[in-house]
């Protein structure tokens, strides 16, 4: 049973990614199984979405395959984790809408956490002061959060990799996908030092309503 419910809301992760918007604020609160198994033509009357999202939705439904998804996680070192699965990041668990699934790669820090974000054209002290930031926190063992992006972003990650702590990388894109591509470095050193975290699938990325 747990197996199944997996699949649902895996199902529900990638279906919400092809829309790029929260299922739960255009389906209201469909279960799970209930979206798995109802009329793509109901779905998008509720969802209120276009022709193309409904044919989406429709090979999305004839094609989803959770054990072939899976292997192809396990293949790239990547876990996805579900509301059932207990390693499931508990601060999420209290949101209104949390995600269907996230995907993992890497060993997130259980440690007490901080977020650091900014401008991706911060000036130069910016850059300096956020990488500074990013290693002093590092090194009273705090994990450094932040979204890779360039700038403020990228330095805070950089400060936690030089002091060598806990960092973790948020990303808006698929856990596979690098980006921006100069920052691959980074990715894979903030791997090494605790993970990378995405709502989104292989190769996936936001798209517009």
């Amino acid at each position: 049973m747990e197996d199944d419910d997996r699949a649902k809301y895996l199902f529900l992760s990638l279906l919400q990614a092809r829309v790029g918007s929260s299922l739960v604020a255009h389906l209201g609160n469909l279960a799970p199984e209930a979206v798995l198994r109802t009329p793509v033509v109901e779905l998008a009357g509720r969802a209120k979405i276009s022709q193309g999202a409904s044919r989406a939705f429709e090979e999305l439904q004839r094609a989803f395959d959770p054990g072939r998804i899976q292997d192809r996680l396990a293949a790239k070192g990547i876990e996805a984790l579900t509301p059932v699965d207990e390693a499931y990041p508990g601060p999420l668990r209290s949101i209104p809408d949390p995600p269907p699934a996230v995907f993992v790669n890497g060993s997130v820090p259980d440690t007490v956490s901080v977020a650091l974000v900014g401008s991706r054209k911060a000036s130069a002290t910016g850059i300096e002061t956020a990488r500074a930031l990013g290693s002093a926190l590092s090194e009273r063992g705090v994990c450094v959060v932040s979204g890779l992006a360039l700038g403020v972003d990228a330095a805070a990650h950089e400060g936690a990799v030089e002091a060598g702590g806990p960092t973790m990388g948020v990303l808006g894109c698929g856990i596979d996908v690098v980006y921006p591509r100069r920052n691959r470095g980074l990715f894979q050193s903030v791997r090494r030092h605790g993970a990378l975290i995405s709502e989104y699938y292989l190769g996936e990325a936001p798209l517009a309503w």
